[in-house]
Formats: C-alpha cells, sequence, structure tokens
C-alpha cells in the first residue's frame, strides 16, 4: 500500500487530541479533534482516537491508505511504537500505542516524537522546504528539536536526538524542569520569558507588561504584545531570550554545519524582536564558514503543522 493515496495521521497532545485524513500532497481531506480525557487513562484516550480515525475514514477503503502517523510528545521507542510517560499523559506508562492501531484498524501504523514529525512536516511543506541538512526547533512551553540531516529524520540511538532545549548555555543558570540548570529551554521558554519579566518587574514598574496583567500573572504572549507596542523593558527581555537562543543555535550549528533552522512559535509571534539579537549572537559565537551558508527562519506552518506532522511520517520514504 505504499501507493496509496491517503493517509491517517494522528496526533496525541494533554491538551487535545486529533485526527485528519489526508492525500500524499498535504492537503487535509478530513479533521476530528477532542479535548484529551487524559486523567481517565490512557485506553479511554485510545478510544477517542479510534472513534475520530472512524470519523476521518467515512467512505474511504482502508485499501486506499498507506498508513497511520501518530506524533505524540516522548519519551517513546519509534521503532518498537512504545509510549513513555510523557509528562502531559499521566498513566502513559509503555503504552504500546502502535500495536493498538495496527490490530485495531489491519493498517501499518508509525509513531514519532511530536518535535520530530513537525519537523519533517515543515521540511516536507514549511520553512525547510529544499534543504538537504535542517534543524527544527520548538520555541514555546519548551524548546525542542528535530534534525533532518541528509534529507532524513536523524532519531539518534535511542529516539533523543534533537533535544536542544537541554543543551547547557550558562553555567549555574536558571533551574530547568529536567533537574539541569542553566539549559537553554530554562532562558528562553515562554514560561522562562514570563519569569524573567516578573525577576525585573521591580526595575520598570512602568512598563506596559504591567497595565495589563499582574506579575503573578504574566506570559509571555504579554511580553511580546507590550515589546510589539514599543515598550522598551519587553524589548529587553525578548532581546536577552534572542540572545541565548544565538547562542544555543550557534553550538548546534558548529556541530551539524545545517542549511537552515526553523524556529516555531515565538520566533513567529515575535520576529524581529528576537530573531535579530540571535543573529547578533550568532555573529559573536558561530564561524563566519557556518554562517554564511546558514539561514534562520520563522515557521511556517502554524496551525497546519499539527494536521502534517503526522500525515508525513508515511511520506519520509
Amino acid at each position: 500500500m505504499t501507493d496509496a493515496p491517503y493517509i491517517v495521521g494522528v496526533d496525541i497532545g494533554g491538551t487535545k487530541v486529533a485526527c485528519v485524513l489526508a492525500d500524499v500532497e498535504g492537503n487535509i481531506l478530513a479533521r476530528q479533534w477532542q479535548p484529551t480525557r487524559a486523567g481517565e487513562g490512557w485506553q479511554v484516550v485510545v478510544q477517542q482516537l479510534f472513534e475520530m480515525t472512524e470519523r476521518v475514514l467515512e467512505g474511504v477503503s482502508y485499501r486506499q491508505v498507506r498508513g497511520i502517523g501518530i506524533s505524540c510528545g516522548g519519551p517513546l521507542d519509534s521503532q518498537r511504537g512504545v509510549v513513555y510517560s510523557p509528562p502531559n499523559l499521566p498513566g502513559w506508562d509503555a503504552v504500546p500505542i502502535k500495536q493498538v492501531f495496527e490490530d485495531r484498524f489491519g493498517l501499518p501504523a508509525r509513531l514519532e516524537n511530536d518535535a520530530n514529525a513537525t519537523a519533517l512536516a515543515e521540511h516536507r511543506f514549511g520553512a525547510g522546504r529544499g534543504t538537504r541538512n535542517m534543524v527544527f526547533m520548538t520555541w514555546g512551553t519548551g524548546v525542542g528539536g528535530g534534525l533532518v540531516l541528509d534529507g532524513r529524520l536523524y532519531r539518534g540511538t535511542n529516539d533523543l536526538a534533537g533535544e536542544i532545549g537541554h543543551t547547557t548555555v550558562l553555567l549555574d543558570g536558571p533551574l530547568c524542569g529536567c533537574g539541569k540548570r542553566g539549559c537553554l529551554e530554562a532562558l528562553v521558554s515562554g514560561p522562562s520569558i514570563a519569569r524573567r519579566a516578573r525577576e525585573l518587574a521591580g526595575e520598570s514598574p512602568e512598563s506596559l507588561i504591567w497595565q495589563r496583567t499582574s506579575p503573578n500573572e504574566a506570559t509571555a504572549q504579554h511580553v511580546v504584545e507590550a515589546a510589539h507596542a514599543g515598550d522598551t523593558f519587553a524589548r529587553f527581555v525578548l532581546a536577552e531570550a534572542g540572545t541565548y537562543m544565538g547562542i544555543g543555535i550557534a553550538n548546534v550549528a558548529q556541530i551539524l554545519n545545517p542549511e537552515r533552522v526553523v524556529l516555531g512559535t515565538i520566533a513567529v509571534k515575535a520576529g524581529d524582536l528576537v530573531l535579530e539579537p540571535l543573529r547578533q549572537a550568532l555573529q559573536v559565537h558561530a564561524w563566519s564558514r557556518v554562517r554564511e551558508v546558514l539561514q534562520v527562519v520563522p515557521a511556517e506552518l502554524g496551525d497546519r503543522a499539527q494536521d502534517l506532522a503526522a500525515v508525513c511520517l508515511w511520506l519520509e520514504d
């Protein structure tokens, strides 16, 4: 069925689950989504996914389906198709998600880390089109990565390649959720940007941020909105995050020598407010011959990325 015209894509998240039917050109033909009933156990969530898959397949012969792609947050084993206790999916301890889908639908299934799957989507349909070596980085609540090297996804020895957010950028820096200090994620993620603004709130009480919200409720979105409105303090906070991201990307670029680094949510929303200081940091921390072949750009797919990520697992070959 490798030349079958349709692919089912399944996106498993802690907040929502979704299922799509797509063609090999990336056109979404049917879509279902529901809030994730994560607190009720993995069997309940799987039943949600089964029902949505059945709906998007209505009127379609299974012989026309190439396979089912499943995108989920890690940790997981992509080869065995097993999910191991993602933080946003309590109780998912060694869930054989690939096998349960294959048993239910009689179709081949593939499982992939959501950052890796999104990297494939941006590489085929988004900001990574035409590249041979590309790094995709999520930049939102956390910082993750997906590596496309020589045109193929690189997973590493046990599915841990691309954990760029947990490389050390600042010795003895802030504590990261992973337990280490000074990780890139602890310096540039959305919650980290909000934390930094709160730490410095006393130095800039007149900031637009505090006219719109209290320090206890500030988010990265508040910082970005104030920065776009010209707020000097908010721009400083974003510039600091952009600088640290530039250092992190310089380290990755020195190792992998990619053509393009594609950055997710915060780069898309903040634009040059983070990209300009990021590129200035690259000038300092990456060799000129590394920089001269490297582009750093915002992701392009937006909300389409989650729909296309799992679909692309069947377009990689």
